[in-house]
């Protein structure tokens, strides 16, 4: 297996695909991580975990492990105090039962602050094909008792509002971005022609009594069905990453930065250029991550004329210019679904490829900042389909979190 070839900064506009480098290959099992080949299909009874398409896990200030899922029109959560090994008994959480959007790319989110705050976030999909709305809730009292429910977007339509992410800081500052089609419903009302929606903001601050959530459009022509990522960077800005409709159905991944006053950035800036012209929903989001020299680590997947499978690049320019993209995974094994972490020099990449019968969940890491990347692994496997994988990080240590239906849900160190 060939290290990464050296990293040089080229400018994104200059980006040539026809150079990528594979950084995995078909070697490389682990085969002690991986579990026996066959396995009992547990029954799914109730709303335990086992019966649930999607997990979302998130470390809470003091340590704790919060992971969360949703059956029934509840959503329900448990807490381990030692990084997942154990579980608490599940708790729902005590708001009344509604619709909650829960598999592919489209699940509830959880926050924290310092102060005990518990954050929740989902999509309510609603009585029209396609619809739903963004909604909020929080707790005070770590989990004890929650808000009743508000809707984050503003607009009282009948339309798209979905595919939310959040970020919370530790004085309770709330920003939710989500996929909004407001304005495409407007223009079709007029008999108008649109495609894809927009990209939207909603900020808040329940713990200072600010609880009526803003609306502001941040783009437009978003593809309407790809997770968005988020991230801060070290002065304290947002970084969004999502995938964009260029020209005629051309879906690349586009980079805004949030800064204020002047440094504001108000046209994103084009990552990919793997021309994937596709009139339909990817379903394939990608991942960013930020480390402390505010380097941007990106991840992304596309199936285009150019570019086929999986990516990982960087820039040191919040955007403007980009590393040559490298080839992650096996095209050929249908690599997909890549998520990422920056933890201080190390980088973490996790993505799942399918044998045919099972899924696998893969893991390739650098511990030079990108430099070089680690001979690719089979970390575990999925035997009855599987969810998206996400790294969380706890302190300095990283851990995949892999839901298995009917499985088990996978919390792994890396």
């Amino acid at each position: 297996m060939s290290m990464l070839t050296r990293i040089v900064s080229v400018l994104v506009v200059c980006t040539s695909m026809s150079a990528i480098t594979n950084i995995s290959e078909a070697a490389g099992h682990n085969h002690q991580a991986m579990q026996p080949k066959k396995q009992q299909m547990a029954r799914c009874e109730g709303t335990e975990i086992i019966c649930a398409k999607t997990v979302t896990s998130a470390f809470a200030p003091n340590g704790d492990l919060w992971r969360l899922w949703a059956l029934d029109s509840s959503i329900y959560f448990q807490i381990s105090k030692d990084e997942g090994k154990t579980f608490s008994e599940s708790n729902r959480v005590g708001i009344d039962k509604e619709k909650i959007s829960a598999r592919n790319e489209n699940r509830p989110k959880i926050a924290f602050d310092k102060y005990q705050g518990v954050y929740l976030s989902w999509a309510t999909p609603k009585e029209k094909k396609y619809t739903a709305d963004v909604r909020f809730s929080y707790s005070s009292d770590y989990g004890k008792t929650f808000t009743q429910p508000v809707t984050v977007n503003d607009d009282n339509l009948l339309t798209g509002h979905s595919f939310n992410e959040m970020l919370v800081t530790g004085e309770g500052d709330i920003s939710i971005v989500w996929l909004d089609s407001r304005h495409s419903y407007q223009l079709r009302k007029q008999g108008k022609k649109t495609n894809g929606s927009a990209l939207y903001l909603g900020k808040a601050n329940y713990r200072k009594g600010d609880k009526n959530f803003s609306n502001e459009q941040l783009a437009n022509n978003t593809c309407v069905c790809c997770r968005i990522a988020m991230n801060y960077n070290n002065h304290g800005e947002i970084a969004v990453f999502w995938r964009h409709i260029y020209g005629d159905n051309i879906r690349e991944f586009a980079l805004m930065t949030l800064g204020q006053g002047d440094s504001k950035q108000s046209t994103p800036y084009q990552i990919s250029y793997d021309r994937w012209k596709i009139n339909g929903c990817p379903h394939q989001g990608g991942a960013i991550s930020i480390n402390e020299n505010n380097r941007y680590h990106l991840v992304w997947f596309n199936q285009g004329e150019v570019g086929k499978g999986i990516f990982y690049a960087s820039s040191d320019d919040q955007g403007k210019s980009l590393t040559k993209p490298l080839s992650v995974g096996m095209q050929s094994a249908q690599a997909a679904h890549p998520h990422m972490k920056t933890n201080g020099n190390r980088i973490d990449i996790v993505w799942t490829q399918f044998t045919g019968t099972e899924h696998e969940l893969w893991h390739q890491y650098s511990n030079d900042n990108g430099k070089s990347f680690t001979q690719a692994a089979v970390i575990a496997k999925a035997f009855n389909g599987s969810d998206r994988p996400f790294i969380i990080t706890k302190d300095n240590v990283s851990y995949v979190s892999w839901q298995r239906p009917r499985q088990s849900h996978l919390v792994q160190e890396l």
